[in-house]
């Protein structure tokens, strides 16, 4: 880990080394290319020095970063060494340039060096913004239940705030309570009213989710101020270290407290009891509560849901502990609750705090549960399940558990005859999630109403089977032709859960839609006061786009009208030719209208070969004669309370009316691939079977036992961590009769048990969970043999929840032979955590946690202290109300315009100049015409002299050429003299051009020797053309 003084003094280390590199490579340069002479590479050099220095006194924290913001630091001392190189390079040029074009050369070149290093740098200018966005989160979760008038308080607020807005500013709200979601995004002033309310999780407060959420509302062209409406009470994340995000971002954090009024409260804190124990052990259960004021309550202890005992004891003001023993019961995962409510109601005036719970494992023989539809009918397997030393119970769909917190408890489940549409979702999901991530064993018993018939087709009961129920895989059944019938009225727009009722019935009849194949026929009306055929009847050949034209459909109005869409619906049946046809009409049992003479025409159908079941939903006053019609249709009908179980409803009916799940014959089974279920026994012997239901095994399952046409009777497979098993006949009075009386069914039931039941857990693995504060902990102690801490194991837990919540995480060491994990949670309810060893892919512990719902309704009063810490940690202000929060803009916020591109360009166009102004030149031409007349004129002169100047040369260089002639004709006699030459002078100052150009010519001439040879003439001057004349002239008269 770096020391903090480390990074408080690096940036000044940097510092100081910079600028003695600086001075170094600038005594060089003086030295050798003489820089302090070029001021326009000084110039550039001292920028980018400037530049550098800015980014370190940034990174010291001296100076904010606001103006100018660099993304790229490291650009910088690119660019101070780049600034560097090329002023050296260009100091060292050749000076024979002038003083202009090489000006030009350093300057263009210096920028070009400068822009093209600060566009690598990324740098933005920035500039203060006056728009603000005033952001408000509002505490929405159960404890503010405490504080009296908040509702109406805060809408005043809102209003209040609105009326000090400008025209550009923007107000927002977020709603919060286990998590954080927005309700009105950011907006101008409106005199629109609020929109539609935003429900959330209220079984908790996540202070830290409501600061983040704000944040990434912020527009990023606008200011901004987070106001948070809350009691401070919070149970979830961290808002601490959201708050330090706001500070990163320069988002100040006002906060608003709204106090909780005082009450008197009785609350149970903790339930502590071992959670692992022997079959028969005492356990001792230690119950913490807390009271305002001493109180006589009443004690509640229950057992898997079952009330063991009950009593009134008294407890102390402040935190109070109870001590309860209580018996280990049979093997298995148990959950205790304990519930304590005040005898005298005054003291207790918020109850919903009352519960805790815990989990015990029990060490002891394998436990099973046995469900079966028909009571007393499942009594044959309980017995056989008893026999081999299982711990059995057994009960109707009532029993089902209600998530799977309920189904832990158990290693194996035999499922048998309970209908889908009598089960929620949450608990076919639970029945799924128990197999695959829990590792528990499943066996699905055949019937009537299982399977396929009972509406689990397209369930994640199904994904877990190792048989398919889909019935367009059997080529053998008859086509059918079916026209769903579903009441799109006003009363289907209202709400079942997430969906509407109307959403659940669209995706109920695409379901049915992809049980049927290419032979089948399928029609779809969407009825109010008029039929509309969504679907006209026709061949399913392509189910995705009649899956999306149901899906688009919306709510109607009026009611639905029976006549007339069983009139339509039965004459485009009567145009068919198939032989199974079938009508579904699905209705709000309290808004059917049109109800007359429908008897007659359901009648008359029946007769043409046509059956029709019917789905109510709700019990109002048209129950009764739909329910006649399904009775005189020959078919079925549903009452259902829950929309949401519409699906296998429709999934079961469309199934039985293709009179192809069941196939009732007599026969006897044959031995398939052989394995533990079937081993020892000789089914040579078995008696017949006089049914089963038709299914399709998959590619990966282990076919045992086969029945007429080798459909299967018997198949398991592994799924996920745990096994699942079929047996599509039963072992009762319908289809199973004689096996029940044959020993070896019952040898079959507990191998096929042992075969897919939960793996024990290791003894050396203990595995603790709690869940308190809104957190799951999870904690795991494990030993070798020899029993010593062992910590080089890889652990993961998955975690099952409520409402389908699942996750898996890794438990990571934090001591000897001590792996833990810790996970926030959303909602509360039973959390059931299995621990995974990740070399084997094996189970070895399991245990469960419990987060009750009252935890965010203890009267903890409001927690003003981190509301403030919050504040002052944002630079914010504790405010009472919004008033006035438009008017406080001491927090800028800052809009950054890229440079970058621009610096680019810039760069890339002086770079070019720089290549220029080097190497190319302006002609000569040009520069003249741009002269001013004086200097033209001197040029003028200047130009004479010299053409003078060439005239008298070439008249000298005649006279010599002339004068060599003369010598050689004169023979030995006589030698010519040549005039001496008289040097030049300069005119005195005055004189003209021409007078300049004259020369005074003086000479004597000096009469030969006789013989003598003719000296050379001098090498002074040559004699003008003038003096070769007057010599010849001088010599005619002598």
């Amino acid at each position: 880990m770096t020391p903090v003084w480390l990074g408080i003094a690096l940036p000044w280390i940097c510092l100081v080394l910079g600028l003695l590199a600086l001075v170094a490579f600038a005594r060089r340069a003086f030295q050798k290319v003489q820089l302090h002479r070029r001021p326009v590479l000084l110039a550039g050099l001292a920028v980018a020095a400037l530049l550098a220095l800015y980014v370190v006194l940034v990174w010291a924290g001296v100076v904010p970063d606001r103006t100018l913001r660099v993304e790229r630091p490291f650009g910088v001392a690119l660019t101070l060494l780049a600034a560097g190189f090329v002023a050296w390079r260009l100091a060292g040029l050749s000076r024979r340039q002038s003083n202009l074009r090489r000006s030009l050369v350093e300057g263009f070149g210096m920028l070009a060096t400068l822009l093209a290093g600060m566009s690598i740098a990324g740098m933005d200018l920035g500039r203060p913004l006056d728009k603000l966005t005033v952001l408000v989160a509002v505490d929405r979760s159960r404890s503010i239940d405490l504080v009296p008038g908040v509702e109406e308080r805060i809408r005043m607020d809102l209003r209040v705030a609105e009326s000090g807005m400008r025209e550009r500013d923007r107000i927002g709200t977020i709603v919060f309570g286990a998590q954080a979601l927005v309700e009105d995004p950011p907006h101008p002033r409106s005199d629109l009213p609020m929109p539609q309310r935003v429900e959330v999780g209220r079984d908790g407060t996540d202070l830290g989710a409501a600061i983040r959420r704000s944040l990434a509302e912020v527009p990023s062209d606008s200011a901004a101020r987070i106001v948070v409406i809350s009691d401070g009470v919070s149970n979830r994340g961290d808002p601490e270290a959201a708050a330090a995000a706001a500070v990163a971002a320069g988002i100040p954090i006002d906060t608003i407290a709204l106090d909780q009024r005082e009450v008197k409260d009785i609350r149970v804190v903790a339930v502590r009891m071992p959670s692992r124990a022997s079959e028969g052990e005492t356990l001792d259960m230690h119950l913490v509560t807390a009271s305002s004021e001493p109180a006589d309550v009443e004690v509640r202890i229950k057992r898997d849901g079952q009330l063991i005992a009950k009593s009134v004891t008294k407890i102390e003001a402040g935190e109070d502990v109870l001590r309860i023993r209580e018996k280990a019961p049979g093997a298995g995962l148990h959950r205790f609750d304990v519930e304590v409510s005040a005898v005298n109601p005054a003291l207790d005036q918020a109850p919903e705090d009352n519960a805790g719970s815990a989990f015990v494992r029990v060490r002891g023989p394998a436990t099973a549960l046995v469900l079966e539809g028909e009571e007393g009918k499942g009594a044959f397997i309980a017995r056989a399940l008893q026999n081999v030393n299982y711990a059995v119970q057994t009960g109707g769909a009532s029993a089902v558990p209600s998530d799977i917190g309920g189904m832990a408890p158990y290693d194996v489940i035999f499922f048998s005859d309970i209908p889908a549409f009598m089960l929620s979702p949450s608990q076919i999901e639970a029945l799924a999630t128990y197999v695959r991530d829990l590792g528990g064993g499943l066996v699905l018993m055949g019937g009537d109403r299982s399977m396929g018939p009972g509406g689990y087709s397209q369930t994640p009961l199904e994904e877990v089977s190792p048989v398919s129920f889909d019935i367009k895989q059997d080529r053998r059944r008859a086509s059918l032709a079916e026209v769903i019938i579903i009441d799109y009225s006003g009363s289907m727009a209202a709400h079942a859960g997430k969906n509407t009722k109307l959403e659940l019935a669209n995706e109920a009849s695409v379901r049915s839609a992809n049980l049927l194949g290419p032979g089948d026929r399928l029609g779809v009306m969407h009825v109010d006061t008029v039929v509309d055929w969504t679907i006209p009847l026709g061949n399913v050949t392509n189910p995705e786009e009649i899956a999306k034209k149901i899906r688009a459909v919306g709510p109607g109005g009026g009611g639905i009208y029976v006549d007339i869409s069983l009139r339509d619906a039965y004459a485009a049946l009567d145009r068919e030719t198939v032989n199974l046809k079938h009508v579904l009409l699905f209705a709000d049992g309290g808004d059917a209208e049109q109800l007359a003479g429908c008897r007659a025409q359901v009648s008359n159908a029946k007769r043409r070969g046509i059956t029709t079941s019917v789905v109510a939903l709700g019990r109002g006053s048209d129950v009764p004669e739909l329910e006649v019609l399904s009775k005189l249709g020959d078919g079925r009908f549903y009452l259902i309370e829950d929309a949401t179980r519409l699906p296998t409803i429709f999934t079961q009916e469309t199934i039985l009316a293709a009179r192809s799940a069941l196939n009732e014959v007599d026969f006897r089974v044959t031995s398939g691939a052989s394995s533990p279920p079937t081993r020892h026994i000789d089914f040579s012997e078995s008696p017949i079977l006089k049914g089963y239901v038709v299914t399709i095994p998959k590619a990966r399952s282990t076919v045992m036992l086969t029945g007429p046409e080798g459909d299967p009777v018997l198949a398991s497979w592994s799924v996920g961590m745990g096994r699942a098993a079929a047996f599509t006949s039963d072992l009762k009075d319908r289809w199973g009769r004689h096996w029940t009386t044959w020993a070896g069914a019952s040898s079959l039931v507990a191998q096929l048990a042992r075969d897919v039941t939960r793996l024990a857990d290791d003894p050396k693995v203990r595995l603790d969970a709690d869940a308190s504060g809104g957190q799951l902990h999870i904690r795991a102690q494990v030993v070798d043999d020899k029993g010593r801490a062992q910590t080089f194991r890889r652990l993961s837990a998955f975690i099952a929840g409520p409402d389908g919540i699942s996750f898996a995480m890794p438990l990571e060491p934090v001591g000897a032979g001590v792996y833990a994990a810790t996970q926030p949670l959303s909602r509360p309810g039973t959390y059931v955590v299995t621990a995974k060893d990740e070399l084997d892919n094996k189970i070895v512990s399991t245990t469960g946690a419990v987060l009750t719902a009252g935890e965010e309704m203890r009267p903890t009063g409001t927690d003003r202290l981190l509301l403030a810490r919050i504040s002052s940690m944002t630079g914010g202000k504790t405010r009472d109300t919004l008033a006035g929060v438009f008017a406080d803009r001491s927090a800028f916020r800052f809009s950054y315009w890229p440079l970058t591109p621009w610096l680019s360009g810039l760069g890339a166009v002086f770079l070019l100049l720089s290549v220029g102004a080097r190497r190319l030149s302006v002609p000569t031409a040009w520069l003249q015409r741009r002269r001013k007349p004086s200097t033209q004129k001197a040029e003028k002169a200047q130009k004479t002299v010299q053409e003078v100047t060439a005239t008298l040369d070439r008249l000298g260089k005649a006279k010599e050429r002339a004068w060599a002639g003369e010598s050689k004709g004169a023979g030995q006699g006589h030698a010519v003299a040549r005039p001496a030459p008289v040097a030049w002078q300069p005119p005195p100052m005055g004189s003209s051009v021409i007078a300049q150009q004259r020369p005074t010519v003086s000479a004597t001439v000096q009469p030969a020797e006789p013989g003598a040879r003719m000296s050379s003439p001098p090498s002074a001057r040559p004699l003008t053309a003038a003096e070769i004349l007057l010599q010849k002239r001088k010599g005619r008269r002598g």
